[in-house]
């Protein structure tokens, strides 16, 4: 009798995973052809896919995998969930996907064809340009690729969450690696979740995000020398082109990196190889509390933490440019009579506060000097009892140093300051270069003053 059962219960979860797939596969239709060789289940709650053909509509080519393995709850439990009457409704509370195998064939000239199909779906252009790999903030075409030695793109990405009900905690992650160019993998926990619900998440609080991209050192080398030919200049040459770019686009966009950041950045694109981010916030920060804070407090909101090739950035210095003009006119006469409003700017400076009000400064980075001489550095996270807590981060880790509150004799908080403007200063006008150049000196001073 239990084989029986069982036989009932594994044909039962195989039609019934069956009946979905081909389902979706035929709500695709209209925009690609799907095909699927195998499908194999099991009571577990595994399920596996094998020799997948997607082709889209309009072309004669597409992508391949070789196969996507799906590990959630049993079977039982999943096919409850998904009759009201019987069990809970919703996603379960534990899924887990794997694909393996992906392969796109641009050799010969399929790479045109595919250019040309993703123009035309209106997938190739960035900005209304088309794609150009030696372009900050474009992408690659595949036409370029092929160029740089590609006749396949292959990959594999898995992805997946976990959640507790009793903790309300949620775990997620996804990983994805494009053979000989990139990986890029993302974890993150989240806090106060009520459910699996998208409705139901406007108190969700972040407590941790950790990403990691690697990018090819081999890879990046032939994308340097590639461009370097195309542009007429030496590799190097294009490496200072590539970095000046990017630090424009930042700077247009308000934000000008201190040293630390802008070391940061040039060492990534000459060496290339890993990034490191992660977000380990002294307490767990909502999202709509984030939303509300300035821009230059995101980063010590969310404890922010970076490193290049292992090489840890201890300076995270920026600066925020406000009232910067939306509108650039090429007209010389407006260049030469429009007047700007002028930019309000600001800085992060360590300053020196009464030991009784440190309370006031909770999650800002702050230095201490105990009775000692000891100098205590890191992110206040709490002042209570006669205690200050100091959240100290070291390279691979974190910990928290207590002090007490009678033995500490001085303190400085590091804070948003504003930059008065001389009041001797002309009025400023178009065009902006000069006022680019000024920003770049003063945040190279504020630099030096404030870290």
């Amino acid at each position: 009798m239990p084989i029986i059962f069982w036989a009932i219960a594994h044909w039962g979860f195989y039609y019934y995973v069956k009946t979905k797939l081909d389902e979706a596969v035929l709500q695709a239709a209209p925009q690609a052809d799907i095909r699927y060789s195998e499908l194999e289940t099991s009571l577990s709650g595994k399920i596996t896919v094998r020799g997948i053909h997607i082709v889209p509509v309009g072309t004669d080519q597409g992508i391949s995998i070789q196969s996507v393995h799906v590990q959630g709850p049993d079977a039982l439990s999943y096919l409850m969930r998904h009759i009201p009457q019987l069990g809970d409704s919703g996603p379960p509370d534990k899924i887990n996907v794997v694909v393996k195998g992906v392969e796109v064939d641009i050799s010969g000239n399929r790479a045109g064809k595919l250019d040309r199909f993703s123009e035309s779906a209106g997938y190739r252009k960035v900005d209304g340009k088309p794609r150009d790999i030696c372009e900050v903030g474009s992408g690659a075409s595949f036409t370029q690729l092929q160029e740089l030695g590609f006749d396949r793109l292959q990959g594999e990405m898995k992805m997946g969450y976990q959640y507790f009900p009793g903790s309300r905690k949620l775990y997620m992650d996804f990983d994805m690696d494009v053979k000989g160019m990139q990986q890029l993998s993302l974890s993150m926990t989240l806090d106060n979740v009520p459910a699996l619900d998208p409705q139901k998440m406007l108190g969700v609080l972040l407590s941790n995000l950790k990403l990691e991209y690697v990018y090819s050192s081999r890879f990046g080398q032939k994308v340097v020398e590639y461009c370097a030919q195309k542009r007429g200049v030496t590799p190097d040459d294009f490496k200072l082109l590539m970095a000046d770019d990017t630090l424009r686009q930042l700077e247009k966009n308000g934000l000008v990196l201190g040293f630390g950041l802008k070391h940061a950045l040039k060492s990534f694109l000459n060496n290339w190889g890993t990034l490191l981010v992660e977000l380990s916030p002294p307490r767990p920060v909502g999202f709509f509390e984030l939303a509300q804070l300035p821009r230059d407090q995101v980063a010590e909101k969310l404890g922010l933490q970076l490193a290049v090739n292992d090489a840890l950035v201890t300076d995270l210095s920026f600066r925020i440019l406000e009232g910067m003009s939306l509108i650039r006119r090429n007209n010389a006469a407006d260049r030469k009579t429009r007047k700007l409003p002028p930019k309000v700017e600001y800085v992060w400076e360590y300053r020196k506060v009464p030991v009784g009000q440190l309370s006031a400064y909770l999650d800002h980075l702050v230095v201490i000097r105990d009775r000692d001489g000891v100098v205590h550095k890191g992110i206040l996270s709490e002042v209570s009892n006669g205690r200050i807590s100091i959240l100290k981060r070291i390279s691979g880790g974190k910990f928290t140093a207590h002090l007490v509150r009678s033995n500490v004799v001085s303190a400085q908080a590091r804070v948003r300051v504003k930059v008065e403007q001389p009041k001797s200063a002309p009025p400023q006008t178009v065009p902006e270069k000069a006022d680019a150049g000024n920003a770049q000196a003063a945040a190279e001073q504020g630099q030096q003053a404030g870290g």
